[in-house]
């Protein structure tokens, strides 16, 4: 009896243990990070919509590197002594860790990239279209009904530039963005803080760059306290808006 109790709290204790080494973060081109990396257990790293095609360091202190299906690579090391890990993808992103090994569950890393670009497909997909506004339309329609154009990606780069006084009057929540080859779609939710009905307008959320501005669901008015998703197309050039 007491071996059936005591079992469920073990794997239960393993599972929260190992669940801590589960990480997501967000480094832009060339950044470098500190990791606590296992010399006991294997250690994965996947940079999201994108291929890992190098993993290097001081010879000999990665035992293994082995491919995964989604891009990554899963790799081990014996050292005790920290290292620096240089890590470079398919699209030429790369990023480097201060690495320090422990006796600890294996690391699985999980790699945004802020400047990360759609596919050459996305670049295609863009072109297909030879109206101005049949391109905006499009998308627009395709990213509320969350069907992405071939060679598209997320990217955590939810950035909508505002003015101070829109600040004044609404409070901001990023929600999702899309990257292609020269455009860039974002989604963000804004609630009314105000104490006055609010007449919505597109001008409150242009900047230089901005191609289209939507609001989903369509309204006119804002209440107060009320949320109202506001999608924002930009031109991009080089992964990076023309602000």
């Amino acid at each position: 009896m007491h071996s059936s109790k005591y079992l469920p709290a073990c794997f239960l204790l393993i599972l929260s243990t190992t669940s801590v080494s589960a990480q997501q973060m967000t480094l832009n081109p060339g950044a470098r990070v500190l990791l606590a990396v296992s010399n006991t257990d294997p250690n994965a790293i996947r940079v999201s919509d994108d291929q890992i095609v190098a993993v290097q360091a001081t010879q000999g202190v990665l035992t293994a590197r082995t491919p995964t299906p989604d891009g990554g690579v899963v790799f081990s090391t014996v050292s005790e002594k920290p290292f620096t890990l240089f890590v470079q993808t398919a699209s030429g992103y790369s990023f480097s860790a201060q690495a320090t090994p422990g006796k600890r569950p294996g690391l699985t890393l999980t790699v945004d990239n802020p400047a990360v670009r759609g596919t050459a497909e996305a670049g295609k997909w863009e072109q297909s279209h030879s109206g101005y506004s049949g391109l905006i339309s499009g998308l627009v329609n395709r990213f509320v009904t969350n069907r992405m154009p071939a060679g598209y990606v997320y990217t955590k780069n939810m950035s909508m530039p505002v003015s101070d006084s829109v600040l004044r009057v609404f409070s901001l929540r990023p929600v999702t963005a899309w990257q292609g080859d020269r455009l860039r779609i974002v989604r963000t939710d804004v609630t009314s803080i105000s104490r006055q009905r609010l007449k919505l307008s597109e001008r409150y959320f242009w900047s230089p760059g901005v191609m289209a501005v939507s609001f989903h669901p369509r309204l006119d008015v804002l209440e107060p306290g009320r949320s109202v998703s506001v999608i924002v197309l930009y031109r991009t050039k080089g992964g990076r808006d023309e602000h």
